[in-house]
């Protein structure tokens, strides 16, 4: 059990490495020995866990998804649900979106990137799929309990979704002087919100 704890660590470690080389240069521009020199470690140990680049990023995906959906459901289990209508859920969840992954800057222009690969690269598009459905049926989930029915909250969390990604994008493109991303993200959740009381 203790060597698959190592291995796990390691593959973490390595998975860690290429966000940080994303945040300096583009994934075309970012070789092995760049990966592997931000692991601190011998560029021979990335091939032992992945076959290749491509399967670090591929991997990497899977690796993003599952931290921000653990840390939304360590989230959720902190709510303190007793009392709390399923409106006053999903307009927390909707804050912990805006504030914890919308907002996330470094996050927005690593995933910009992955989008411009998944734009030609298949796996990456694929993998980049499955992602977004991640988080589109986390919030369809959501809004079910809000009160929409199976329908209204898929579409909902697919509406809801594109609109963040969208925002995530100009968060990254535009000044924050010229765009008030968090005014805009606390109107349109306003906004929401009043739309699921009608």
């Amino acid at each position: 059990m203790a060597r698959k704890n190592v291995q796990e660590e390691r593959r973490n470690q390595i998975l860690k490495a290429l966000q940080r080389c994303l945040l300096s240069k583009p994934f075309n521009e970012t070789s092995i020995k760049d990966i592997a020199k931000a692991a601190k470690v011998n560029h021979g140990v990335l091939h032992y866990y992945f076959k290749s680049k491509e399967d670090i990023l591929l991997n990497f995906i899977d690796y993003i998804i599952s931290s921000y959906r653990g840390m939304y459901q360590e989230w959720a289990a902190g709510q303190d649900m007793e009392g709390m209508s399923h409106q006053e859920l999903l307009r927390r969840s909707l804050i912990f979106m805006n504030e914890r992954i919308t907002l996330n800057r470094d996050l927005s222009r690593i995933f910009v990137e992955i989008g411009e690969i998944a734009s030609y690269h298949r796996k990456v598009r694929t993998k980049l799929r499955q992602a977004y459905m991640t988080w589109i049926d986390t919030f369809a989930g959501v809004a079910r309990k809000a009160g929409l029915s199976e329908g209204e909250s898929g579409r909902f969390s697919r509406a809801l979704i594109a609109y963040y990604e969208g925002m995530s994008l100009f968060s990254v493109i535009m000044d924050r002087e010229e765009f008030d991303a968090e005014g805009i993200l606390s109107w349109f959740q306003d906004q929401v919100m009043a739309a699921m009381v009608r």
